[in-house]
């Protein structure tokens, strides 16, 4: 059965060269019993974000409301940095207008003010293993890691007055699903009111004070992205039976289905869908991709994609990691096609511009009116290499898109202008 996939886009993002901005999604049905899930305001810490992320991505909320926030802090991910203008968890008591984080500082305090919200969890990667007693430097009272944090035992007046009881909750139910019994998670009350100067600047302190019940989870840095992000996934499950929220996902929690979760294929489209790529095993530079002049937009199926350019090249990254580098030929835009035929192994399939075509043995595409279509990665005599029958044979390994020679983009341009109008790709099975 030949398989003809569209690309669905979730999220938009549009930027310049040097402002990234956090991505809200909203799942579920709005109530007054929301949860405010949030990763990235430290951008080395993996687990928080990649664990947002695919709540955003995977998760069906069935019961109740989620908010996701899975990038907050977004330069700094993409830096791979803690803070790219100093720690923002550190600047909620007080920050100035001219600080560059100031618009994702008050823009989120607006979100944890929101009325529908009842909950928040701001998701963390923390170092070691925190014990009440010291047992090595890796395992003792001054550690973070596997942790659930509270401010303080009580607090009247919000929607779960009780956080200690809850942080209990979640963290027996942890404790029962452990890799290891090293990973073993404890409650950690940093009692915040009275005097952690530190953590008086924090978000979950100024969701204290707005009146709202607020945790932090903190997964081990000495664990791998898959086990922190595992972890996280579990607390985040356990928080929203414990506010009532009913979910499905697509698969079953472990970890090796995790990594999968995380390293699964990723859909980004330019202009419109005048540009699409897969990102799985993508070579690190692309060459000759056509693009307009002026400020790029784009889409992508996963918000922690980012599309930065720097010089003439456009960088691509999923979170903290480098994807590839898009070395763009400029174009002038035609309209875009809609309707492009292909012969798919002997069957017929109407495409549109940006779709991805599965083909086992070969494909050919039909001619059309004024249309030029450029195989790239496929020598031949004609300009024009519409109706031309080409297998994976044909086509020369290193133009593919994917490390593994089987993904190829099909141009198409008009004749008399020399316009871009579209592509789609072909991915030899």
């Amino acid at each position: 059965m030949k398989i003809l996939i569209k690309f669905c886009i979730f999220f938009s993002i549009f930027i310049n060269a040097n402002t990234l901005e956090y991505a809200l999604i909203k799942k579920g049905i709005e109530d007054n019993n929301t949860l405010l899930l949030i990763g990235g305001i430290q951008g080395d810490e993996p687990g928080g974000f990649l664990a947002a992320s695919i709540v955003a991505t995977d998760y069906n909320i069935t019961k109740g409301s989620v908010w996701v926030v899975p990038n907050l802090n977004f330069p700094s991910i993409i830096e791979r940095s803690r803070g790219t203008k100093g720690d923002m968890n550190r600047k909620f008591a007080h920050i100035d207008k001219n600080d560059p984080d100031y618009k994702a500082v008050t823009s989120i305090k607006k979100l944890i003010s929101d009325p529908k919200v009842a909950l928040i969890l701001n998701l963390h990667d923390g170092s070691g293993f925190y014990n009440d007693t010291y047992i090595n430097k890796d395992i003792n009272p001054q550690k973070w890691g596997s942790t659930c944090i509270i401010d303080q035992e009580i607090l009247s007046g919000s929607t779960y007055p009780d956080l200690m009881s809850m942080a209990t909750r979640v963290k027996d139910h942890i404790n029962k699903n452990l890799l290891n019994q090293s990973h073993f998670y404890h409650v950690k009350n940093t009692h915040t009111a009275k005097g952690d100067i530190e953590m008086l600047k924090s978000l979950t302190y100024y969701a204290v004070t707005q009146n709202k019940s607020a945790f932090a989870n903190e997964a081990s840095k000495n664990l791998n992205a898959e086990q922190r992000t595992y972890y996280h996934l579990l607390a985040i499950e356990e928080y929203m039976r414990a506010m009532g929220i009913e979910f499905n996902k697509p698969f079953e929690l472990n970890v090796q289905n995790v990594k999968k979760a995380i390293e699964k294929e990723i859909q980004l489209s330019l202009f419109d869908g005048m540009f699409n790529l897969n990102l799985l095993d993508t070579r690190a530079n692309l060459t000759y991709i056509p693009l307009k002049k002026g400020e790029i937009s784009y889409t992508s199926s996963n918000p922690l994609v980012a599309v930065i350019k720097e010089n003439n090249t456009y960088k691509i990254q999923y979170g903290n990691r480098y994807v590839t580098r898009l070395n763009p030929q400029y174009f002038e835009y035609g309209k875009k096609l809609d309707a492009i035929n292909v012969i798919a192994d002997g069957v017929k399939i109407v495409a549109k511009s940006g779709d991805k075509i599965s083909v086992k043995n070969s494909f050919n595409i039909e001619k059309i009116n004024k249309i030029r279509a450029n195989i790239i990665g496929y020598n031949s005599k004609n300009i024009d290499e519409s109706g031309e029958n080409v297998s994976l044979k044909n086509m020369i390994n290193r133009f593919s898109i994917d490390k593994n020679g089987k993904n190829f983009r099909v141009e198409f341009y008009e004749i008399s202008t020399n316009k871009y109008v579209g592509m789609i790709l072909v991915e030899f099975e």
